[in-house]
């Protein structure tokens, strides 16, 4: 008798037990699916980079035209749940629509994206937030003495970003032309460069640094330069001026650098 009970007893411990998990697992699904019913966005990458190219070109006429080329990062965003239309705010003026969309900025920085989803009960929003970073390369005409006739500024936009940025990258000289390689000269005319970093603001130049201003003995000369957490705002820029002092100097100038949003 107290065995037959025992063994009823574990059948009905061993069924509650089962109808006991079942329920917790119906739960545990019910409460996942009305949570993944929440209004959510997301974007496949948080953060993107553009590359610029600006090539100046002379056909012998002293008269550059530059060619320039973006290739802007594309940002997927995407919801999950929400109601019957989906609306975004990209945070530079444009918008869009639909569970999933894509977006291109023209300009690096940081954006707010809102996403709004609306239906008959309600209407909810949800922010996230994307930055664009820059990559830039600058080939420009070959530089002429200061001292020429023909002299002109050679300078590189460097695309300042309004906010706090970082910035690393290097401008390189090369000789050419017909006049004697750089490496041959005699001392009293060694080839010269002079590399000048300028703030500008509303295109007027505010301050500057000297980079570098000497003479050398090879056909190419690279100057390095950095800048941490500078600050500006959308009136203000940055470029690049070389010069050379050397009336037989031919220098081709080519610049790369990376602009990285802090803030």
């Amino acid at each position: 008798m107290l065995s037959k009970l025992s063994g009823t007893t574990i059948a009905l411990i061993i069924l509650i037990s089962v109808v006991s998990t079942g329920t917790l697992v119906t739960l545990d699904v019910l409460q996942r699916s009305e949570s993944d019913d929440s209004f959510t966005a997301k974007v496949d990458f948080s953060e993107g980079t553009n590359y610029y190219t600006m090539i100046e070109v002379d056909d012998g006429d002293n008269n550059e035209e530059e060619s320039i080329t973006y290739v802007l990062h594309e940002f997927v965003f995407s919801v999950n749940g929400g109601g019957d239309a989906i609306t975004w705010d990209f945070g530079d003026g444009m918008s869009g629509a639909g569970a999933v969309t894509s977006h291109q900025y023209e300009q690096p920085g940081k954006y707010e994206v809102t996403a709004t989803s609306i239906s008959k009960e309600t209407v909810e929003t949800t922010i996230i937030h994307v930055t664009v970073n820059l990559v830039g390369m600058a080939e420009a005409d070959n530089m002429e003495c200061t001292c020429a006739p023909t002299a002109k500024d050679t300078v590189i936009d460097l695309l300042a970003i309004p906010g706090t940025q970082n910035l690393d990258g290097f401008v390189m000289v090369e000789h050419e032309g017909s006049s004697e390689s750089c490496s041959l000269r005699n001392p009293l005319q060694e080839c010269h460069l002079r590399v000048i970093l300028q703030w500008t603001e509303d295109g007027s130049i505010v301050a500057q640094e000297v980079l570098y201003d000497d003479t050398f003995r090879s056909n190419e000369m690279v100057v390095d330069f950095t800048l941490e957490e500078s600050d500006f705002s959308q009136a203000d820029g940055l470029q690049l001026r070389l010069e050379t002092d050397q009336l037989r100097d031919w220098h081709k100038p080519t610049a790369e650098w990376s602009s990285t949003v802090v803030a």
